[in-house]
C-alpha cells in the first residue's frame, strides 16, 4: 500500500534527522513524496562548499582565519539541519554570532597581501525576527541560519556591525572582491558536487553525536577525492546503509562496505566517490583481534 509505505518513510526520516512534522512539510511534493535534495545546480554548488567548510579540520582552509572560533567549532551551536528546495537551513543557538564568523571580512595590512576571513562571496541578504538569510554571490545559493529561540539575540546582532578599523566588512558588498575571486575553485563544479551537497543535507547523521570529529580528508583510493572520518556516533556501515537504503537515501547512490579491517567503505554517486571511515563495527573489531 503506497500510502502506508510513504507514511512509514516520512516517520523514519523524521526520526533519523530529528525533524518535526512542520520541518518535514517543505520536503514533500504535491503527491506527498519525500525529497531531501535541491534540484537547483547552483544551490548544490553552494552546499558542496558549505560541506567542505563544516566538515573540515580547524583552520584547514586559508579563509578560516576569524579570531575566536574556526569553522568546525561552529557546530558547537548546532541544533538541526533542515534541507529546503531553494536553501539550506541550519537551526542553531546564537545564530547571529555564527553568521558573523561565516560572513567575510578583508584585512589589508601595510605592505602585506590582503587577508580574507569567512566564506568568500557570502553576503547578508535578509534579517528576520528569528533568522539571518545569507546569499553566496558567485553561485546564488542560500543559507538560512535560524535561531533555536523564537528571536535573534539583540547583542549578537550588534556584532554583525561591530567596527574594527583594521577590517573591511563585506557582508553588504554588491560584488565580490579580487581576494574572494581567488578562491573560485572552491565552488567550481566537480564530479563530487552533487554528492557533497547531498551529504550536508544529511549532516545530522554525524552532527547528532557529541565530539563526533567528523571531517573531510584526502582519499587514498584511486579515483577518489574525499574521505569523511568521524570518531563518535553511527558506525561506518550503518551510515553507508542509511545513505543508500533508507528513507533518507541519496537517489542513485550505492555503498560498498570495507573489504578488510582498517579500510573505509565507499559511497558512490555516478562518477563521484567518497570514502566513509567512522567507528568500527563489531565484525571489524573481530578482524582487529584476529590480526
Amino acid at each position: 500500500m503506497p500510502y502506508t509505505r510513504d507514511k512509514a518513510r516520512r516517520a523514519q526520516c523524521r526520526q533519523l534527522l530529528d525533524l518535526s512534522i512542520h520541518d518535514l512539510t517543505p520536503l514533500l511534493d504535491s503527491a506527498g513524496q519525500l525529497h531531501l535534495d535541491t534540484p537547483d545546480p547552483a544551490q548544490q554548488l553552494f552546499q558542496a562548499l558549505l560541506q567542505l567548510c563544516l566538515f573540515s579540520r580547524k583552520r584547514e582552509h586559508p579563509f578560516d582565519r576569524m579570531c575566536g572560533r574556526a569553522f568546525p567549532d561552529l557546530l558547537w551551536y548546532y541544533g538541526r539541519v533542515l534541507p529546503h528546495p531553494d536553501r539550506l537551513v541550519l537551526r542553531l543557538t546564537c545564530a547571529a554570532r555564527v553568521a558573523r564568523y561565516l560572513l567575510p571580512t578583508l584585512t589589508t595590512p601595510p605592505n602585506q597581501p590582503a587577508e580574507l576571513t569567512g566564506i568568500p562571496g557570502l553576503r547578508l541578504e535578509e534579517v528576520t525576527r528569528r533568522s539571518l538569510v545569507l546569499r553566496h554571490l558567485p553561485t546564488g545559493g542560500l543559507l538560512e541560519i535560524r535561531d533555536q529561540s523564537q528571536q535573534l539575540d539583540w547583542c549578537d546582532l550588534q556584532i554583525l556591525d561591530e567596527y574594527d578599523p583594521r577590517r573591511q566588512l563585506l557582508k553588504n558588498a554588491l560584488r565580490t572582491t579580487p581576494a574572494e575571486d581567488a578562491f573560485a575553485h572552491y565552488w567550481a563544479p566537480t564530479p563530487c558536487t552533487a554528492l557533497r551537497s547531498a551529504l550536508i543535507t544529511r549532516g545530522h547523521l554525524w552532527w547528532r553525536a557529541f565530539q563526533h570529529e567528523a571531517a573531510t580528508d584526502v582519499s587514498h583510493r584511486p579515483g577518489g577525492l574525499y574521505r569523511i572520518r568521524w570518531s563518535k556516533g553511527y558506525r561506518t556501515n550503518d551510515v553507508g546503509e542509511l545513505l543508500t537504503a533508507s528513507s533518507i537515501a541519496i537517489p542513485g547512490a550505492i555503498y560498498r562496505p570495507a573489504a578488510r579491517s582498517g579500510d573505509a567503505g565507499v559511497l558512490q554517486l555516478g562518477d563521484a566517490l567518497v570514502e566513509l571511515d567512522g567507528p568500527h563495527t563489531a565484525e571489524e573489531d573481530q578482524w582487529d583481534e584476529d590480526d
